[in-house]
C-alpha cells in the first residue's frame, strides 16, 4: 500500500550511499544467484566547501574552512537467492572518501539493503525490506535518487510505471528489482541532523488479490535518523534534530476500471517522535493512475490529515493538513523522464509536524548502441507549519557517462547544493558546488 507514499514521500529509494550508479544497475538486473562482487570504483574530485554546515549548530572555526579537493573509492558486495515461490537479495556499499587538504574530514561511509517476497499461497503475496546507512555529507551529495536510478534500469515500461504505482508488476522479482525500504534522501538533511548520520528503515507488506481486478493490501513501515559523532567529525559539534523516529501502519484496496486506468483508496495512522514534537496523524487518500499510451503514465491522489500532537517544546503546529501529489513518467528508447510531487503533514523520517512538500525529477537519454549517456536529477524538500522551524532545501545534478568496455565505465558529475532554514530564530542559508570524476568496474555483465 505503501509504496507510492514511502517512495515519492520520501524523496524516493536509494539503496547506497556513495554507491555508483553502475553497482546498482548491475545489481538490480543481475539473475544470477549467490555472492558476487558488483561493482568497485575510484574517483576524485572538487567542492566549493569542506563542510555543508547543519541549523545553527556550525562547530567554531568550521565555517571557514574553503574549498579541497576530495578523491575515494568504493566497492558493492550483494548476495541473491531467486526460487519459484520467493526472492531475496542483500546489498552492502561501502566508500571511503578523502580531502587534500582538510585531512581530519576523512571518513568511511557504508550502507546495507535487503529485500525479499514470498508467494504464500496463490493470491497472497508477502514483502519485507529494509535499509541502513552510515553516512558522511561529502558521499550524501553523490547519491543517486531512486528515481534518478529507476530512469537508467531498463525495465519494461509496465514495470516502470509499477515502480510509481501506476499499474502492477509483472513479477515479484520485477517488484523486488524496483523497489524497497529507503534510505534518509532529503536535501534539507544536513540542516537537521549535521554532517554525519545514521539512518534505517524497514517496511513489510501483505497483498491479497480478490480477483484480477481488485486487491487489498496491509503495510508497515518505519524509519529513523539521527546524528552521528563519529572520531573523524570536527569535534564539538551538536545538532538541531539528535534522533527522530517515524512509524507507519495503513491498510487500502485496489480496483482496476480497466487495463490502463486503477482507482485506489488508502488510510494509514502515522507515529512522530524527536526532541520538539511528539505527535499522532491519520491520514485518508484515494487515487488514480493511468497509462496513457505505450511510453507515458499519469498518476494523482488526494486526502486529507488529522494529527494529535501530545508534546510539543515550542510553538504550535498546523494538525488539520490538505494531502495530495502526483507522478508522471515517460519511456521510449532513448529517453526516461520521471517526476513527482508529494504534499504531506509529516516526513517519514520523523523530521516534523506541520506541512511537508517533495518534488523531485530525473531524466536519462542513451541511444540503443552507443556507449554515452546523460542523465540528470532534481530533488527539493520544504517542511513548515511545525511550530519551531521552517527549512527548505534543494539539489540538482547531472552528469555525462561512457562505457568503455562491457566492465568499464567513466562518469563525469556536477552536483549543487542548497539549504536554507530558521530554527528557533537561528537562520542558515549555505551552498556548495561540487564535481567528480570516477572510474567504475563491474565484473558481472549477464543484464535481463
Amino acid at each position: 500500500m505503501l509504496k507510492y507514499g514511502v517512495i515519492v514521500g520520501s524523496l524516493l529509494v536509494s539503496p547506497g550511499y556513495g554507491q555508483s550508479v553502475a553497482d546498482q544497475a548491475s545489481f538490480r538486473n543481475m539473475t544470477l544467484g549467490g555472492i558476487h562482487l558488483y561493482g568497485v570504483s575510484a574517483f576524485s574530485g572538487y567542492s566549493t566547501s569542506a563542510y555543508p554546515g547543519s541549523l545553527g549548530q556550525v562547530p567554531a572555526g568550521a565555517d571557514l574552512l574553503g574549498p579541497d579537493v576530495n578523491y575515494g573509492v568504493s566497492a558493492s558486495l550483494g548476495w541473491k537467492q531467486h526460487r519459484q515461490r520467493w526472492d531475496f537479495s542483500l546489498l552492502y556499499s561501502g566508500t571511503y572518501g578523502g580531502m587534500v587538504r582538510y585531512s581530519d574530514a576523512n571518513a568511511f561511509s557504508q550502507s546495507l539493503s535487503f529485500s525479499g517476497s514470498r508467494i504464500i499461497r496463490p493470491k497472497l503475496t508477502f514483502a519485507i525490506s529494509g535499509s541502513g546507512s552510515d553516512s558522511t555529507m561529502a558521499q550524501f551529495l553523490y547519491q543517486p535518487s531512486n528515481v534518478g536510478l529507476i530512469s537508467q534500469v531498463p525495465a519494461s515500461f509496465d514495470d516502470f510505471a509499477a515502480a510509481f504505482s501506476a499499474g502492477q508488476f509483472t513479477s515479484n522479482q520485477a517488484a523486488s528489482l524496483l523497489t524497497g525500504a529507503p534510505l534518509l534522501e532529503s536535501p534539507a538533511r544536513s540542516l537537521l541532523l549535521g554532517d554525519r548520520i545514521l539512518s534505517y528503515s524497514a517496511q513489510t507488506s501483505l497483498q491479497y488479490a480478490y480477483s484480477s481486478r481488485l486487491s487489498f493490501h496491509v503495510a508497515s513501515f518505519a524509519a529513523g535518523g539521527q546524528h552521528r559523532l563519529g572520531a573523524n567529525n570536527t569535534a564539538g559539534q551538536s545538532s538541531v534534530l539528535p534522533r527522530s523516529i517515524g512509524a507507519n501502519a495503513g491498510v487500502g484496496m485496489s480496483y482496476k476500471l480497466s487495463p490502463r486506468t486503477e482507482l485506489g483508496v488508502d488510510i494509514s495512522g502515522n507515529r512522530l517522535v524527536n526532541r520538539y514534537q511528539s505527535a499522532y496523524t491519520t491520514t485518508a487518500s484515494v487515487s488514480v493512475g493511468r497509462k496513457m499510451g505505450t511510453h507515458w503514465f499519469l498518476r494523482a491522489y488526494g486526502g486529507g490529515s488529522n494529527s494529535q500532537v501530545t508534546s510539543q517544546a515550542f510553538g504550535a503546529p498546523r494538525t488539520k493538513e490538505v494531502t495530495g501529489g502526483g507522478s508522471i513518467g515517460f519511456r521510449t528508447y532513448q529517453n526516461t523522464l520521471a517526476g513527482s510531487y508529494d504534499r504531506a503533514a509529516t516526513d517519514v523520517y520523523g523530521f516534523a509536524l506541520g506541512t511537508t512538500t517533495n518534488l523531485s525529477a530525473a531524466w536519462n537519454w542513451q541511444r540503443p548502441g552507443s556507449r554515452w549517456s546523460l542523465f540528470t536529477s532534481y530533488g527539493q524538500q520544504q517542511i513548515r507549519n511545525t511550530g519551531y522551524a521552517s527549512l527548505s532545501g534543494w539539489q540538482a545534478s547531472g552528469g555525462l557517462a561512457q562505457s568503455l568496455n562491457s566492465h568499464a565505465r567513466m562518469t563525469f558529475q556536477y552536483v549543487y547544493m542548497s539549504n536554507a532554514g530558521t530554527y528557533l530564530g537561528n537562520v542558515t542559508n549555505f551552498a556548495v558546488h561540487s564535481v567528480r570524476m570516477s572510474m567504475s568496474w563491474t565484473p558481472q555483465v549477464e543484464v535481463h
